[in-house]
């Protein structure tokens, strides 16, 4: 068995509700959140054999917290980034959700076509944990830092739910961990094993 944790990052001051470009830090709140994460993965006694956080500002101030408390070290990957959304960045949230079409009755199905496939997002993502796999003894655990959704696609797509209904629902609060299992290649269970949220 081998373990990859899908990290998503912690809060980000975003007074202005906006699509929020990569060089927003964490929040006062979202640094003392991700702490309380670390301190989760601490006790659990997880020494990962890598961390590999997405590039942007968010995700690594995130990675480093956690590093810092369990002594592990972060690398990069820019096919970790957020979801490529071109010109809504800077744009309202709430203007990019009613768009997209997360506001409208269930089932959902994105509606704009100048943004990133949730196809092509989670294959990104799952090429690099099947990367991170590849390297991992048996028994050992990768971290992987990024945003949520490509953390949900990736998730959606091992679990091979791809008309993407789930996208708004799955339960992937600022910050947690989602777990998830394998045997080889293949995803025996994903759960949500650590939330800061929980204790709020």
């Amino acid at each position: 068995m081998k373990t990859i944790y899908l990290i998503r990052h912690g809060l980000v001051e975003d007074a202005a509700g906006i699509f929020y470009p990569n060089t927003y830090p964490l929040s006062e709140r979202g640094v003392t959140d991700v702490k309380t994460l670390a301190a989760q993965i601490l006790e659990a006694n997880l020494k990962p054999f890598r961390m590999v956080s997405s590039p942007h500002m968010r995700t690594r101030e995130t990675a480093e917290i956690i590093a810092q408390a369990i002594n592990g070290n972060v690398e990069t990957d820019e096919r970790l980034v957020e979801w490529q959304v071109g010109s809504w960045i800077g744009k309202p949230l709430v203007e990019f959700r009613k768009a997209a079409g997360y506001l409208d009755p269930p089932p959902f199905h994105l509606k704009l076509d100048d943004v990133e496939s949730f196809e092509a997002m989670s294959e990104r993502i799952i090429r690099v944990i099947t990367d991170e796999l590849t390297k991992l003894p048996e028994g050992g655990l990768t971290m992987i830092i990024s945003h949520r959704e490509p953390i949900v696609s990736a998730i959606l797509k091992l679990q091979h739910e791809e008309t993407w209904e789930n996208i708004p629902n799955l339960d992937v609060p600022k910050p947690c961990a989602w777990k998830l299992t394998f045997e080889g290649d293949l995803l025996i269970q994903a759960i949500k094993a650590f939330d800061t949220s929980q204790g709020n």
